[in-house]
């Protein structure tokens, strides 16, 4: 019974007001997007899989979906994968994320642009 608590306590602790507020103060550029992308990859914050590892944009490690010790960790790994990648600001973020290949779909920005982050 503890390991359920233990469990579901990850997808408990965040909201998307408080994911969408630390990706702001964090200064990581176009929030908006980035949250869509948060929701995509969370299932709207409902995926335990990817909760219980605190990883709230299904970063991996060659096969192995990387673990944080605290959602907040997954969003500074994000700005510093993103300071790191997208040097040219003056790109479409979406045509961005498809360029780089963000994800293994092909239509991944295509389903993104459709993820509304507003609430209800």
């Amino acid at each position: 019974m503890l390991s359920a608590l233990l469990i579901s306590a990850p997808t408990k602790a965040q909201s998307k007001d408080s994911v969408y507020a630390y990706i702001v103060s964090s200064g990581i550029k176009h929030p908006a997007i980035v949250m869509q992308q948060v929701l995509l990859e969370t299932g709207h914050l409902s995926t335990h899989y990817l909760l219980r590892r605190n990883n709230l944009f299904a970063f991996r490690y060659t096969e192995e979906y990387i673990r944080f010790d605290h959602w907040k960790e997954s969003v500074e790994y994000y700005k510093r994968w993103q300071q790191k990648h997208y040097t040219n600001h003056q790109e479409n973020y979406y045509a961005f994320l498809k360029r780089v290949k963000y994800a293994g779909s092909r239509n991944y920005v295509e389903v993104l642009r459709r993820v509304s982050i507003r609430k209800g």
